[in-house]
């Protein structure tokens, strides 16, 4: 890996207004908190990384959480600022921010454009009203297209939406018109969102959601009708002109996510923040998910180094590049990581290509249609 590769840096805002019902992250409350003291403490973090990673490029900035969006602009600038006075930003660069629909505001989009923030992310996850009730969302279906309008109003260059499926008394028919009225080819003088990330439910234990089916008071569509559900929403996506790029991810051309892309080629990255990650120099750590020690210790986040061995390592390389839609090149990974990485004439490799779950194309090996439903069972054959 070239040192000279630019890098993507993380920012992590772990305040919510609520916790959802189906999120296990690490956050704390919003209401009452020194948002202010907390940018200061980041940008004490920023500032110390100099010492090791001063003047290296990055093209990508990613604030995400948490939520993002309870920062007023001028902390968002301040926080910028710090990054610029320590790094080297592309002009180019990528700046995205995750944002809730009811902190959307024309006022502060364009004040968050003026910062040079040009990819926004809003977290619509469903546009049914009982639905988000019962996830606990802090918004409903008709502020969050007003969210949207507003957005794509705004002058910044990227929107993109992320929704969820598999939720408990969705119905498919409403799932998939929510799609197509978000994701619909514009009509004329109208722009559309150039992104859309749709992801399967997951159900933790301990979170609310995990307690009621445990419980019995609700019930997740079930495995099938999910998988069903999602292949009819990626076939959506793509005859409205989406290139499905990566397993949960949609975009129009030129808009996939830089940031994210950095995670699924095993690119260099750095997180700020309590329990942000990062990767560089061969090394990966992550700050302690404890905010008032953070703050305590003005940003000097306490470091929990990443002590699995290298193959766990390559492990995760590959399976995060199988995810994209080209896959991942063997050569280059196991020239990375060594040999521990299978190769072409691999059994389990061989098993699966046979099975029609994966195909090699010359050196680059990716995942079947089919293979991209039952991922997770390819990458536990791998690993095997």
């Amino acid at each position: 890996m070239s040192a000279a590769a630019p890098l993507g840096l993380y920012v992590h805002v772990p305040y919510c207004s609520v916790r959802c019902s189906y999120c296990d992250f690490y956050l704390v409350p919003a209401a009452g908190r020194d948002l202010e003291g907390y940018v200061a403490a980041l940008c004490r973090e920023i500032d110390a990384a100099g010492e090791a990673w001063g003047g290296r490029a990055a093209d990508s900035v990613h604030f995400g959480g948490g939520t993002p969006s309870l920062l007023a602009p001028p902390l968002v600038g301040r926080i910028l600022a710090a990054l610029s006075g320590t790094f080297r930003l592309a002009r180019d660069g990528e700046i995205a921010l995750e944002a809730n629909p009811e902190d959307v505001r024309p006022d502060r989009l364009g004040a968050l454009r003026d910062l040079g923030v040009n990819r926004l992310t809003l977290g619509v996850q469903a546009l049914d009203d009982r639905v988000l009730g019962l996830l606990r969302r802090p918004h409903g279906a008709a502020q969050a297209l007003r969210a949207v309008e507003a957005a794509l109003t705004s002058g910044i260059r990227s929107i993109g939406v992320d929704l969820i499926l598999g939720l408990p008394g969705q119905e498919s028919r409403e799932a998939l018109a929510g799609i197509e009225r978000l994701a619909g080819t514009p009509g004329e003088g109208r722009r559309g969102i150039e992104h859309v990330s749709l992801y399967l439910l997951e159900i933790h234990p301990r979170t609310r959601l995990g307690r009621e089916v445990a419980l019995g008071r609700v019930a997740p569509m079930g495995d099938d009708a999910a998988a069903g559900l999602y292949e009819e929403a990626a076939d959506l996506l793509e005859s409205l002109g989406f290139e499905h790029y990566e397993i949960s991810n949609f975009a129009r051309t030129g808009h996939r996510s830089r940031h994210n892309m950095k995670y699924w080629t095993d690119e260099e990255y750095l997180g700020f923040g309590p329990s942000a990650h990062s990767y560089a120099a061969g090394r990966r750590w992550s700050n302690a998910a404890d905010l008032r020690a953070y703050l305590e210790s003005a940003g000097r986040a306490a470091r929990q180094e990443d002590s699995q061995p290298a193959a766990g390592r390559a492990a995760e390389a590959l399976f995060a590049g199988l995810r994209l839609a080209e896959g991942v090149d063997l050569g280059t990974l196991r020239g990375r990581y060594g040999e521990g990485l299978p190769g072409p004439s691999d059994p389990a490799v061989a098993g699966l290509l046979e099975a029609g779950l994966l195909v090699l194309s010359g050196p680059r090996l990716r995942l079947t249609r089919r293979g991209r439903l039952v991922s997770n069972e390819v990458f536990e054959r791998l690993l095997s």
